[in-house]
């Protein structure tokens, strides 16, 4: 489990550096075209982005809570982690998973808007 949590803060480390990268690429759009319909999609986007930190944010501390709860279990019964832990650690896989999805979707969406507006 630890090597997993670990995978999946590097993933979010990722997430977060995408997010930085595609919202620059957004002030382009903005500096480029000042129509109404083009700063209402730019303003879309950003809340996006928005959204997704504070879900990055929220995996990420949820994530080390779980680390620290198996370093404690560890070291009170070496080879032991509880169902809860590891029931905990099925939620988290799932809800990067939808992290995941959510994010290639918002890029999808971006890079067809950008396409169109650069």
């Amino acid at each position: 489990m630890h090597h997993q949590d670990i995978d999946w803060l590097r993933e979010l480390d990722f997430y977060k550096g995408e997010i930085a990268i595609l919202s620059k690429r957004l002030e382009e759009v903005i500096v480029a075209n000042t129509h109404t319909e083009v700063t209402s999609q730019v303003e879309h986007f950003q809340n996006k982005f928005i959204v997704l930190r504070d879900v990055i944010d929220t995996l990420g501390h949820d994530i080390k809570g779980i680390e620290s709860n198996i370093e404690r279990l560890a070291a009170k019964n070496p080879g032991h982690i509880s169902e809860h832990t590891q029931t905990l650690n099925s939620e988290i896989y799932g809800r990067m998973k939808n992290l995941s999805n959510d994010f290639s979707d918002s890029r999808f969406e971006l890079n067809k808007f950008l396409s169109k507006a650069l």
